[in-house]
């Protein structure tokens, strides 16, 4: 088969399309023919040697996989052969753990491609536990925009965000893939939304997502424009994807007893909190990472009845998984880019 393999840590020309060995099948797995696989911020940090301890060298990334089920090797699953299905964007990679709940608080648990060989491949090896049925109806590269960023959105929004009908929240990034998917799921849940961007060219992607509020905040002050927006109140919650740099003005943009969700690194791994500030207003800090299996259905559930939809901005054929990578890194990005390894 071909893939994208790495084999160094670096930029986007470290990704090298070449011939790679078939994946063996192995009871209880699948061997899946990729039919798209969606790019991921996660990826970029993966190929510059963020999780190096995780991953060994030769590999193949990619967590946001569609295809058909071309080998099976388990009796007791509900999947046949033809088998159109997405693959879950994590998963605990020890199988003695694979019945661990929630999945994503198991020790073992990994986003797809991360240990085990991932999708940026013409085919891959998966745990059948770890497979959903395809009941969507989209195309194959619409449908790999959206698991590793629904089951975040899911877990961020919903189960963390305990978001609300009627709340106000602020997403922050909301042209990025998680951001705009943060929209349109705290959108589904009845809450009113304001995001920001970076460039008054990606305002309307947030806006048809569902933005009640978009903010170029290289323009403006997000927390000004939030706190007019609220009537002074504050948001009831924050969803962060971005880390370093904005925390202070995020806690500043909600309400005593805000809940401010992070899920983002792009911005840096550190940043500076005046604990008087969460002390005295009582706010509530909560890291996600990923979601359960459960969240996932949940999430395309939603998609099935058309309350959120992909956010397609273009694909490359997977023999330019390069040209893809330096396309996020320039922030050229309005939603989610696709490879496809077959063209």
């Amino acid at each position: 088969m071909k893939a994208a393999i790495i084999h160094e840590f670096g930029g986007p020309e470290v990704l090298k399309f070449e011939d790679a060995p078939d994946p063996l099948p192995k009871p209880n797995h699948a061997i899946i023919k990729v039919l798209a696989c969606g790019i991921n911020r996660y990826d970029l940090f993966l190929r510059m040697g963020g999780v190096q301890k995780q991953t060994s060298l030769p590999h193949v990334m990619g967590a946001d996989v569609v295809g058909e089920i071309m080998q099976i090797d388990d009796s007791d699953s509900p999947f046949k052969i033809g088998d159109r299905v997405i693959v879950a964007p994590g998963f605990p990679i020890d199988p003695s753990e694979w019945n661990h709940q929630p999945e994503n608080f198991a020790p073992s648990y990994t986003v797809t491609g991360t240990t085990l060989w991932g999708g940026y491949a013409q085919c891959m090896c998966v745990p059948t536990c770890f497979l959903i049925t395809d009941k969507t109806n989209l195309l194959a590269e619409q449908c790999a925009t959206l698991p590793l960023v629904l089951v975040t959105a899911v877990h961020a929004v919903k189960t963390l965000g305990e978001v609300k009908p009627n709340q106000h929240v602020l997403i922050q990034a909301g042209a990025s893939g998680s951001g705009s998917m943060c929209i349109q799921m705290a959108k589904a849940l009845g809450a009113k939304v304001a995001t920001t961007v970076g460039d008054d060219s990606k305002i309307e992607v947030a806006t048809n997502c569902g933005a009640d509020l978009v903010i170029n905040h290289r323009k403006e002050n997000f927390r000004e424009k939030v706190l007019e927006w609220s009537e002074g109140k504050g948001v009831d919650v924050v969803i962060d994807n971005v880390g370093g740099g904005i925390l202070n003005d995020n806690l500043m943009s909600m309400r005593p007893g805000g809940i401010l969700v992070n899920f983002g690194l792009v911005g840096g791994v550190k940043d500076e909190i005046n604990f008087a500030m969460m002390i005295f207003n009582q706010y509530q800090f909560r890291g996600s990472m990923m979601g359960s299996m459960n969240e996932l259905r949940e999430g395309f559930a939603l998609v099935e009845a058309g309350k959120i939809k992909p956010v397609l901005d273009r694909t490359f054929p997977l023999r330019e998984a390069s040209k893809a990578h330096q396309y996020i890194e320039d922030r050229k990005v309005k939603g989610n880019v696709v490879l496809l390894p077959w063209e």
